[in-house]
């Protein structure tokens, strides 16, 4: 079986806010914290948990951190990187995602 995706339809995704058990396009995001009354400014954002903490997605974070920095854009929100253990800390660090972050 082949499985065909167009990227270029591919809507980027959120999870939360408050649990990881919410998800949400970027484009409905602001009319679901409308009807949910969430609040509607990010202050924080979490890259990592016992559900997001490889090594290869800590990476893949770093490389769209980079492409940012890169183009000179600046977050206007905080960012609390959490890596699942010790191991992808030390290693992140290591191989310098961490400085990125």
């Amino acid at each position: 079986r082949v499985v065909e995706i167009n990227l270029s339809e591919l809507q980027p995704h959120v999870n939360g806010p408050f649990t990881p058990d919410l998800c949400n396009s970027i484009d409905q995001l602001a009319g679901e914290a409308k009807k949910n009354d969430w609040p509607l400014d990010v202050k924080v954002g979490l890259i990592g948990s016992c559900t997001n903490s490889s090594y290869e997605d800590m990476e893949r974070a770093a490389s769209i951190a980079r492409q940012a920095l890169d183009h000179g854009m600046k977050s206007k929100a905080a960012f609390t990187v959490t890596p699942g253990s010790e191991q992808i800390r030390a290693t992140i660090a290591r191989d310098g995602q961490a400085k990125v972050f």
